[in-house]
């Protein structure tokens, strides 16, 4: 139950904004979304190619032990060349799909320009300046505008991809 902890938190979270924060969120959000213009058959491949696109940067994933038991569902360290989304190991694909989307989500929101964003991580990486941290993104909080829009457009893009290919549409498709 530990790995659902951060969904949990997150919904309770959004459920506490405020209404015009929640609006306002939701409606950056679907802008945001509707930018993207993306293709019909959408697989999460295929969206990291249109974000490393948009970002001019490779985008690489990798499940992390270190985040295991901490509040941290994901982490985004920009690069200059590459961009870093690291999540704890899950054996739910759906879950490790939402991390990964929401980390996408400040990606394509332009979050690591945000001044403020973020928290200091102070191990683990050592090496790293503390502005480089700061910007990272590693977020515990969900009761910010930037934390919901960035939900909000995760699950936009987690249903588009409930649509592609690979999942199916509606519960009749898989059971008649």
């Amino acid at each position: 139950m530990k790995l659902l902890k951060g969904h949990v938190v997150v919904t309770q979270a959004l459920r506490s904004l405020s209404v015009s924060t929640s609006e306002q969120a939701f409606r950056d959000a679907s802008c945001a979304f509707a930018a993207l213009e993306l293709p019909g058959g959408l697989t999460l491949s295929l969206l990291l190619s249109v974000i490393e696109d948009i970002r001019g940067k490779r985008i690489r994933i990798r499940a992390t032990e270190k985040l295991v038991g901490t509040s941290i569902c994901g982490l985004w360290l920009p690069g200059a060349k590459v961009e870093w989304v690291f999540h704890p190991p899950t054996p739910w694909e759906l879950q490790r799909q939402q991390f990964i989307l929401h980390e996408l989500a400040h990606m394509i929101l332009g979050h690591d320009t945000t001044p403020g964003a973020g928290t200091v991580l102070k191990s683990g990486f050592r090496g790293l300046s503390p502005e480089v941290v700061r910007r990272a993104l590693m977020r515990t909080e969900f009761q910010t505008l930037e934390e919901a829009t960035a939900e909000y457009l995760a699950d936009l893009m987690a249903e588009a991809l409930r649509a592609g290919p690979g999942e199916p549409g509606a519960f009749e498709e898989v059971f008649g």
